[in-house]
């Protein structure tokens, strides 16, 4: 591929779908991809009640404080996203979200005219390559 042809593709507003703590060794990757192509990152984060109570469950924790929790480390990754992104001048856009996560994804693909998503491969995102109307990376 020649460097006129990586130009002519137009990712200018990129979706990274975070699923737990350990997305954030994508982070700089992205980042660095939505530097290069001038792109809007968008960064999800989504709490699904499936996860949350089988965590609550295995924690033996009250639901109400496993959920807490885990938006709290959700809203803690968005920011070092976000963080990371504004020192390389990345134009970025926090969510977090409840919900089924394809569901969401098919939502903000529409709605924000989405024309990439990234997600850290891993058992869980495998819906989500098989479901998107868009080209999806997995870092």
């Amino acid at each position: 591929m020649k460097t006129g042809e990586i130009n002519s593709l137009e990712f200018n507003r990129v979706l990274l779908y975070l699923v737990d703590n350990t997305d954030r060794t994508i982070s700089t990757p992205v980042i660095q991809l939505c530097k290069i192509f001038k792109s809007h990152l968008f960064v999800l984060f989504v709490l699904e009640e499936h996860r949350i109570s089988k965590l609550a469950s295995l924690t033996r924790e009250n639901i109400e404080l496993t959920r807490q929790r885990f938006e709290e480390e959700g809203w803690e990754m968005l920011y070092l996203v976000e963080d990371e992104a504004v020192e390389n001048g990345v134009r970025t856009s926090l969510h977090m979200e409840n919900g089924q996560v394809t569901r969401l994804i098919k939502k903000y693909v529409e709605n924000y005219k989405i024309n990439l998503i990234l997600v850290r491969k891993r058992e869980e995102t495998k819906k989500i390559f098989v479901s998107a109307a868009v080209p999806v990376m997995g870092l």
